[in-house]
């Protein structure tokens, strides 16, 4: 008896061995078509339970001197900062030192609406705080330049509110610039000291660090934009002090695996914090992370865009399942490709890329719902306009040429590889709409 059940699990092992070395295999054959197509260039990293299936680079680290990418390769994470920044604010509430049910005023008094604005809402996305990223003075500055905080803060303090705090969604990085400052401000080290001190250290994250590391480190990559692998210098490289607590961490592929593990094994937040990190509010934003669902399974992920580089991450708690890609071109599809590489891992068929999906029938009646002026902020005078023309609608966005918009799912269209979700209010009329292009989110509300 023993001898038939010693067979049987050898003959499971090898079986689960052989499904994995084909996962591996067409993981490898997406990643390395993409590399051949020019849609991808950087590393990425697959693991499964507890064990690293798949690490491997793909293109060039440094483009001129032909020095390739690989498991080792330092990128700027960009977004992915947040689940950082986000984790060292539940640290510190486990620690006491802090609610997220606070208010802003506590820890920056004469913040304007400081007493509405909570550290919950500044998690979630939720604060009404407008994006730094869609301020005229912001856009004018030399980013590659040191700015303080205060600077930093300077180009949305005084701003009215997008929304009540607590009433709607809408992706800012100002509020994680605000959640940076309390951490400053409890901590009593600059936020960058805070990230060493209390994460990369403790997890011997060794090749992580706040801002690039050493100009001398071959490893560290240089940021292109890749135009059918003709690789292009980024036109600059964003100054830490201005992605600060939003974006400003470079990493690899394995040391983010390594902050993976920490949080899967709860050795770094207490599982009521991951909890909470993993509950969304009134977006599909917990702490930190992107929540929702994928094949019946909780996923929480997040990804990255900044000058030369791109970032995603995928994680699958349940499953203990992990995929992270990440790029030193900034024009790289690089949540097309982890996608696909879930799908490998939950035997799913591949994704069409979303320029390819089909374009659906829509009666006349339902297009015309989507017309109208919207803009990011009342006060703007830039704005984008949807209107019928022939049967067929059509965006403008500023002063550039009219683009037409196609429908492939109710709600939802495409205009070559950009994608445009239009959203609703309680009663069913349009509300918004989150525009999707090359990585980049950017939200416009209706006014007309």
């Amino acid at each position: 008896m023993k001898k038939v059940l010693f067979l049987f699990l050898l003959n499971l092992s090898c079986f689960c061995l052989m499904m994995a070395q084909d996962e591996v295999r067409q993981i490898d054959s997406l990643v390395s078509r993409s590399f051949d197509n020019a849609e991808f260039n950087g590393s990425i990293l697959i693991a499964k339970g507890g064990k690293v299936l798949f690490s491997k680079g793909y293109g060039y680290c440094h483009a001129e001197q032909k020095i390739p990418n690989d498991e080792h390769t330092i990128f700027n994470i960009a977004s992915i900062t947040k689940t950082f920044t986000a984790a060292i604010i539940l640290k510190l509430q486990q620690q006491g030192k802090l609610s997220v049910s606070d208010a802003l005023n506590k820890y920056y008094p004469g913040y304007p609406n400081g007493e509405k604005i909570t550290i919950h809402q500044l998690l979630t996305q939720t604060a009404g705080i407008p994006d730094y990223l869609q301020d005229k003075k912001f856009q004018s500055i030399d980013q590659s330049k040191p700015q303080t905080l205060e600077q930093m803060i300077a180009f949305f303090k005084d701003k009215p509110l997008d929304f009540e705090p607590g009433s709607a969604f809408r992706y800012s990085n100002s509020g994680y610039t605000l959640l940076g400052y309390i951490i400053e401000k409890l901590t009593g080290m600059f936020y960058g000291a805070a990230l060493e001190t209390i994460i990369f250290k403790p997890l011997h994250m060794d090749h992580t660090s706040y801002g690039p590391p050493q100009s001398n480190d071959l490893r560290k990559a240089t940021g292109y934009m890749m135009y059918y692998k003709n690789f292009q210098r980024a036109s600059f490289a964003v100054h830490p002090s201005v992605s600060y607590a939003t974006g400003a961490i470079y990493s690899t592929v394995n040391d983010l695996y390594i902050w993976h593990k920490a949080l899967q094994g709860k050795k770094f937040l207490s599982e009521s914090s991951l909890s909470a990190a993993y509950k969304r509010d009134k977006g599909r934003y917990g702490y930190g992370w992107f929540v929702d669902s994928l094949y019946g399974k909780l996923r929480v992920s997040h990804d990255g865009n900044i000058p030369g580089y791109k970032s995603n991450i995928n994680r699958f708690p349940q499953d203990d399942i992990c995929v992270i890609a990440l790029s030193n071109a900034n024009n790289n599809s690089v949540g097309a490709i982890v996608r696909n590489a879930v799908n490998v891992l939950y035997h799913q068929p591949l994704d069409k890329p979303f320029a390819e999906l089909p374009v659906i029938q829509m009666p006349m009646s339902d297009k015309a719902a989507y017309t109208g002026i919207y803009k990011w902020r009342k006060e703007d005078s830039d704005q984008v306009t949807v209107f019928l023309k022939d049967s067929s609608l059509f965006m403008t966005i500023g002063s550039n040429a009219a683009i037409e918009i196609q429908p492939v799912f109710k709600d939802v269209f495409k205009s070559g590889k950009a994608r445009f979700e239009f959203h609703r209010n309680n009663e069913g009329s349009i509300k918004e709409i989150w525009l999707f292009n090359k990585g980049e989110l950017a939200q416009v509300t209706k006014i007309e």
